[in-house]
């Protein structure tokens, strides 16, 4: 497999494991509890920034090369583009729904619930296209110097969460992220 697919699919990953938690919050809050509002802002400030610094470039690279190489494919896929427009536009929402209960703004539990599991869910649903429907035809399609190219086009930003050393905005995050995949593992 391609150096960039893994990559692509561990970003993936990780994005699971953080939509697992917002999930989670949410769960707490449609029984009644009080979510860790906290922690989903910083998961959204990571969601908010990341990916478009990494994932997303890295992303537009393969479609276009796959455009070049099995039009067909990349035709089968729609607009890539528009899909992570989309994702920008729920995850703002998501973020100023968020910024109000932060600021003590009383809002309907049932419509801040449902905001967050649009963009959870929509993310997901992407996610699982991609996977399926994007990168096994761009496996087939592209050559070895097309992966060679696109890993040499790929910046070496670090990723601020999980590339190793975690930023300290992200501290608490990866705390929690690491417990909560452990009861997770633990339980399976």
């Amino acid at each position: 497999m391609s150096k960039v697919i893994w990559k692509l699919r561990e970003d993936h990953r990780n994005m699971a494991r953080l939509l697992s938690l917002v999930g989670r919050e949410i769960n707490a809050l449609r029984e009644g509890e009080v979510p860790d509002y906290y922690l989903v802002e910083s998961i959204l400030d990571y969601l908010m920034n990341f990916p478009d610094l990494s994932h997303h470039p890295i992303e537009d690279m393969v479609y276009a090369k796959l455009k070049e190489r099995d039009a067909d494919a990349a035709d089968a896929l729609g607009n890539l583009s528009d899909e992570h427009q989309n994702l920008d536009t729920l995850i703002k929402r998501f973020s100023a729904a968020l910024k109000n209960v932060l600021a003590d703004e009383t809002l309907p539990r049932d419509w801040f619930a449902g905001i967050a599991s649009d963009y959870q869910e929509t993310l997901l649903r992407h996610m699982q296209m991609e996977e399926v429907l994007f990168f096994p035809p761009a496996m087939r399609a592209l050559t070895a110097d097309d992966w060679k190219e696109i890993e040499d086009r790929m910046t070496e930003g670090k990723d601020p969460l999980f590339g190793g050393e975690t930023d300290r905005k992200y501290k608490a995050l990866h705390k929690e992220i690491t417990e909560w995949s452990r009861l997770f593992d633990e339980a399976s």
